[in-house]
């Protein structure tokens, strides 16, 4: 009987310590999370005080010329990640022993790769000049000057993540928002520049960050003239269904602004920008939350953080979203000004897809911690055709509201479709159902405990 009372002693203890590190995990993340968030809000104020300055010092026409551009150069961007950004932390994750030859697979790949988009731009302006109307040649081509900058700033900073550095990761981030604030100031207001000059400080941004990740990994580049291909291919595998599906939610949104540029014109594609901006600052929240996730899911945490997290950030995100509603309009007169008006109901329009986009975002992470199933890349095609089909059938005879419209059902129906993977992998939607557990006061504790 002592022995029998000794083994549950032991079991209990056992139990106990299983616990308290899942609780221990469960607070790092929030930490990590925390961090993220602050560094992201105080980098959209100054995201947003850049948007302003461009939008009141050159108008909605030029606004809208600085978005087409540089929306096209990301766009591009996006399509030269290959996944790589999401495969970095993961095999940094999974076996730090490679560092090395990741960050030097990177800066490769970045360089490769963005050189050839650069040319890809620059083709699509001459053979399909309607796409990037009202962008002259010298403004587009020092947009896409950013291109390489962009890629090896993103590739060097998730590889950041993999190895927890949080501190790095958004200070850097944070440091670009300021310089590009301050220099935009500059230019704009004092030196009265034009487009061309808020896409210089812009790209030039782009290219001090790209410096300062390579700085804070500088140790690492050993043998840089000899890049793995083995590890490359590897990597290449694993990202390439993460490449798809990210690649997909990208071009939803990115698209649209191209789509009204090409329908309604230039000042409508400024104004329907701003809406896009206000949606990105909402956006901070979720994706601090499943980029912190991922790479915890990748080392070996199970499903059952995943559902926390998950519960726990629909309740303060969908206030959030709930709050911005008799916010958004008075905070787009007085930064944006009266001819930025129409953004506001823009906004409404395509509030109900950036809280689907925040919360499906979360379970993406998870999947893509898991080595992202096949499934979980399909969905986005439903989502981007949803998303093409409403904007090409409605908007050229509809108002631009049909961009906000279409993105909003185009991501519902995505997060619909993640919650029923998610559900399927572990048999049940009840882990994802709201629980008063998850705001209690001991949850409350454990936050505070936390930071």
């Amino acid at each position: 009987m002592r022995i029998i009372r000794l083994m549950d002693r032991r079991a209990i203890t056992d139990v106990d310590a299983q616990q308290a590190q899942r609780e221990s995990r469960f607070r790092r993340l929030h930490t990590d999370i925390g961090l993220m968030v602050l560094s992201k809000v105080l980098g959209l104020v100054f995201s947003v005080g850049s948007t302003a300055v461009m939008a009141r010092e050159l108008g909605p026409t030029g606004r809208g010329a600085v978005a087409v551009a540089f929306g096209f150069t990301l766009i591009l961007a996006q399509l030269g990640t290959f996944g790589i950004a999401s495969a970095n932390p993961y095999f940094v994750a999974q076996n730090g022993a490679r560092l090395r030859d990741v960050v030097v697979n990177s800066l490769w790949i970045a360089i490769t790769v963005g050189l050839v988009m650069m040319l890809c731009g620059a083709a699509v302006k001459l053979w399909l000049p309607s796409i990037v109307r009202g962008v002259d040649w010298q403004e587009l081509l020092v947009a896409l000057v950013a291109i390489p900058a962009v890629l090896v700033g993103q590739f060097l900073q998730s590889v950041l993540l993999g190895l927890g550095r949080a501190l790095a990761y958004n200070m850097i981030d944070l440091a670009q928002a300021i310089l590009t604030f301050a220099t935009l100031c500059v230019v704009l207001i004092l030196a009265h520049g034009g487009i061309t000059a808020a896409m210089l400080v812009t790209t030039g941004a782009a290219i001090a960050s790209a410096v300062a990740y390579a700085a804070q990994l500088r140790h690492e580049f050993h043998n840089v003239w000899r890049p793995r291909l083995d590890l490359a291919r590897a990597m290449m595998t694993y990202a390439f269904r993460i490449y798809v599906a990210t690649l997909m939610s990208f071009l939803v949104i990115r698209l649209d602004i191209l789509l009204v540029n090409h329908y309604r014109g230039a000042a409508q594609a400024g104004i329907y920008s701003v809406t896009a901006a206000i949606a990105a600052g909402m956006f901070v929240f979720p994706s601090a939350v499943g980029v912190n996730l991922f790479p915890r899911i990748a080392h070996g945490d199970g499903s059952e953080l995943t559902a926390r997290v998950f519960r726990i950030s629909a309740g303060i995100y969908g206030l959030c979203c709930l709050v911005a509603i008799p916010l958004a309009s008075p905070f787009i007169h007085l930064l944006y000004g009266a001819r930025f008006a129409e953004a506001a109901s823009l906004f409404y329009w395509l509030l109900p897809g950036v809280f689907s986009l925040g919360m499906l975002t979360v379970l993406a992470n998870h999947f893509a911690g898991r080595g992202f199933p096949l499934a979980a890349m399909l969905v986005w095609f439903v989502g981007l055709g949803v998303n093409l089909a409403m904007n090409v059938v409605l908007l050229p005879s509809h108002g631009t509201y049909v961009a906000s419209l279409a993105s909003s059902v185009a991501y519902t129906v995505l997060l619909l479709l993640h919650v029923r993977l998610f559900a399927k992998e572990n048999h049940s939607y009840k882990s994802l159902l709201p629980r008063a557990s998850d705001f209690s006061i001991r949850a409350i504790r454990s936050a505070r405990a936390a930071s």
